[in-house]
């Protein structure tokens, strides 16, 4: 073993319970660039009288270099260089494979949009039952830099209501958390790479939104051209001017540059962190140019945050927010209150979850109805297909007849949704499985378990029946941030 000894135990910590080290790894695969990150978590148990465990501490063992993500001339994503990076991160850090016990693959941007996106990700995850493997849309990416820059646990620490923005290559994404809870997130076609030069400063790349603002900026700019400095600074400027006029409710100069549903005015805020490649030039992290507009936007959306008033705040995580910690296990048992109409259908693996908000307040089956239609319409298009679950949140269990009407409107919503789109599971955090299951099982037979804890940044391994026994283990896969 190397220094870095994976799945030990350390017995009687400060916080009174047994802990495990675990060794992870997280790759981020982007549109721009991509990266991977070794992390050493210490699991345990915050205080004796709590059952589930948590990450207590995360220490980076190891970061590798950023890669500008290859692509080859079909804009495929090429492999061959992404495993070179990988493992020379691994030599690098004295690690082997098999010391690795958990760990994340996420494809994100428009690399998720590619062809062989899954397929990429499949090669980087040796064991894809051990790694959360998936592509990200812009909704989960959103989630992910809010947690992995710090700003969702400074919200909720502080009882503040705060602004979250990725600024990547391709694409900005933009959250509002309000008392550590993302209440709200918008992507925009705004980024450092909508156009890219090669190394004598001619253009190579203009995606379609990075011709929309040549074409603000007056410029008829064709591949091949060289791309000034003034020109820069004018579309930097264009961009980040428009980043804030949407923040602020504006309408939008054409209907595409929103890559998902406005989102209102969302201005409101105590402070605003940045994230994503180009934040690294906001903060003056990097002052390195990699070809495109980044130096620029980064000036650019400071001085606009300045000149709004914003108060700009430091984050935790710049480039590297997406997938700082990669992911954690923990276990917990649902049973006696389950619904499992064919158990032969168990184990199920690498569910992603989906949130459904629900209180008990009358009528329950309309507002479930709608809360999970609102869900599911809330999916990014990447992930709609995907092996996944539906948790419902609710606040603590007030009768069989409201568990009912929770099933009923269920029922309702997803009546209409092709079979390939449901879920694979129902999961409720209230002891309403059997209740709800059963009374589902005619149209929607699919396993219904409860009194489990999930967040969205969950995937989920539904096991078998324990043998002897009326509960089954689900194993729980959390994309792990903080400190």
């Amino acid at each position: 073993m190397s220094e870095h000894q994976h799945h030990d135990h350390d017995h009687e910590g400060s916080t009174g319970g047994i802990h495990t080290h675990l060794t992870s790894v997280g790759i981020d695969i982007g549109s721009s660039t991509s990266h991977l990150m070794f992390s050493r978590l210490l699991i345990g148990y915050p205080a004796a009288h709590r059952k589930h465990p948590e990450v207590l501490q995360r220490e980076v063992i190891a970061r590798s270099p950023i890669l500008l993500t290859p692509f080859s001339g079909d804009w495929n994503i090429e492999a061959g260089p992404l495993r070179e990076l990988v493992e020379a991160t691994f030599r690098a850090a004295g690690l082997r494979r098999e010391e690795i016990d958990t760990g994340a693959v996420i494809v994100t941007g428009e690399a998720a949009r590619r062809e062989n996106a899954r397929k990429i990700a499949e090669l980087f995850s040796d064991e894809a039952g051990r790694f959360v493997c998936a592509t990200a849309g812009p909704r989960l990416e959103t989630i992910m830099a809010a947690h992995g820059s710090g700003a969702v646990e400074r919200s909720r620490e502080e009882g503040s209501v705060l602004l979250n923005v990725d600024i990547g290559g391709g694409t900005t994404k933009i959250g509002r958390i309000n008392r550590g809870r993302i209440e709200k997130t918008v992507a925009l076609n705004i980024g450092a790479r909508l156009l890219a030069c090669d190394e004598r400063g001619r253009l190579v790349r203009i995606e379609k939104a990075g011709r929309r603002f040549l074409e603000a900026a007056g410029s008829k700019l064709q591949l091949g051209d060289p791309l000034e400095r003034e020109l820069c600074m004018k579309l930097a400027g264009k961009m980040a001017e428009l980043l804030f006029d949407l923040l602020e409710g504006a309408a939008p100069p054409w209907p595409e540059v929103f890559v998902n549903s406005p989102a209102g005015n969302l201005t409101d805020v105590d402070g605003i962190l940045f994230s994503g490649g180009v934040s690294e030039y906001i903060y003056g992290r990097e002052k390195k140019a990699f070809g495109d507009l980044g130096p620029y936007l980064g000036q650019a959306i400071e001085s606009q945050a300045r000149k709004r008033s914003y108060e700009i705040l430091d984050s935790s995580e710049g480039i590297r927010a997406t997938v700082i910690g990669a992911s954690q296990y923990s276990v917990q048992l649902s049973g006696e209150t389950i619904f499992v109409p064919d158990p032969a259908r168990l184990p199920l693996h690498n569910l992603r979850v989906f949130v459904v908000r629900v209180n008990w307040e009358p009528p329950v089956a309309e507002r479930t109805e709608r809360a999970v239609r609102e869900a599911l319409a809330e999916r990014d298009p990447e992930v709609c297909g995907t092996p996944h679950v539906l948790l419902f949140s609710t606040p603590p269990f007030v009768g069989y007849s409201a568990a009912q009407e929770l099933a009923r409107g269920i029922g309702k919503a997803l009546a209409g949704v092709r079979a390939e789109e449901r879920p694979n599971a129902l999961v409720f955090e209230q002891n309403v499985g059997r209740v709800a299951g059963e009374l589902l099982a005619k149209d929607l037979s699919v396993p219904c378990i409860d009194e489990v804890s999930l967040s969205e940044l969950d995937f989920i391994d539904i096991g078998e029946f324990v043998q002897g026994e009326d509960y089954v283990p689900v194993v729980v896969k959390s994309l792990a941030f903080g400190a």
